[in-house]
C-alpha cells in the first residue's frame, strides 16, 4: 500500500495545487480539501468588476483561470493597478480580518474565480499545519511583490520598470505551468502596464522599442520573449529571490533556479 504522504497530485490539478505541489509533498487529504475548497466557481467577463472599493469583502477570492487586476481610482481620475493576479493567487487571503476592500478588482481577461468562506481558509490552519504555512508563505510573496514593486517606482528607470515586471511575470505564470522557458503571453495592453509602473502610454511605448532593439525584450502577436535572458537580468536589476517558492526546509527546495 502506497505511503499516506506519496506525492498525491494529478495532472488536472489546480493552479494553487501544482504551486504549492512544486515544493512540498501533499497528502491526497491535503490535495482534495484545497480542491473541494473552490467548489463555489463564478465566471466574469473580461472588464467585469467583482470587487468595489469601500464594499464589504466577504469572501476569498481565488483565481483558477484568466488575469485579474487590483488597482485602485485617484480622486482626480487616474487608475493605478497595485496588482496583477494570475492563476492560483488569493485576493482577500485574509478577509476575516477585515470589514471592507481598499481596492477595486476586475478581470483583465475571460476569468473563472473560486469564492472561498472565510471559515475554510481558517479550518486550513486548525487541520493542515503544513498548508496553513504555505499560505502564510503566499502572503509574504506578496508582499514581497509589492515590496519590489514600489523599488522601481523610486530606483529604477522606466526601461527597467517594465522589464523587470515583465521578468515578474514570466516566473509567476512559469511556477503554475503556463509559460515556458521561451516566455508567456502577455494579457496587458500598453496602457494598463503605464498604470501598473506609474508611466504615460507615449513612455511605455518609446522604452518597450528601446528594449526591442536592444534585443532585450521581445513582444510578437501578444507572446513575449527575451533574446538574451542573462542581458536583460542585470539590466534589469532582477533579483529572482523575491518570488522565492515554498519549502519547509532550508536547503533550497522549492527556490527558483531557472533564469540566469
Amino acid at each position: 500500500m502506497p505511503s499516506k504522504n506519496q506525492s498525491a497530485i494529478p495532472q488536472d490539478a489546480s493552479p494553487l495545487v501544482r504551486r504549492l505541489g512544486r515544493s512540498v509533498l501533499l497528502t491526497s487529504e491535503e490535495v482534495d480539501y484545497l480542491e473541494t475548497m473552490q467548489v463555489n466557481q463564478a465566471a466574469v467577463g473580461k472588464g467585469d468588476e467583482f470587487i468595489h472599493d469601500g464594499e464589504p469583502l466577504r469572501v476569498t477570492f481565488l483565481v483558477r483561470q484568466g488575469w485579474v487586476i487590483r488597482y485602485r481610482i485617484t480622486p482626480a481620475g487616474r487608475r493605478l493597478i497595485i496588482g496583477v493576479s494570475l492563476p492560483g493567487d488569493f485576493i482577500g487571503l485574509h478577509v476575516n480580518f477585515s470589514h471592507s476592500s481598499i481596492f477595486s478588482a476586475a478581470a483583465l481577461t475571460n476569468s473563472s474565480l473560486a469564492l472561498i468562506e472565510p471559515v475554510r481558509i481558517l479550518e486550513i490552519h486548525r487541520r493542515f499545519p503544513v498548508l496553513a504555512s504555505g499560505l502564510d508563505w503566499m502572503s509574504m510573496r506578496h508582499a514581497n511583490i509589492l515590496a519590489e514593486h514600489k523599488v522601481s517606482l523610486g530606483a529604477r528607470t522606466a526601461a527597467q520598470r517594465i522589464l523587470h515586471f515583465l521578468l515578474e511575470l514570466w516566473i509567476r505564470l512559469e511556477q503554475v505551468g503556463l509559460a515556458d522557458d521561451k516566455g508567456f503571453e502577455l494579457e496587458l495592453t500598453q496602457e494598463q502596464i503605464g498604470d501598473c509602473m506609474g508611466l504615460s502610454t507615449v513612455h511605455v511605448n518609446r522604452s518597450l522599442s528601446r528594449l526591442s532593439k536592444e534585443r532585450l525584450l521581445k513582444i510578437e502577436k501578444g507572446m513575449v520573449t527575451f533574446p538574451e535572458v542573462s542581458r536583460s537580468i542585470r539590466f534589469a536589476d532582477f533579483d529572482e529571490r523575491f518570488l522565492m517558492e515554498f519549502a519547509t526546509k532550508a536547503d533550497g527546495v522549492g527556490s527558483n533556479k531557472r533564469i540566469s
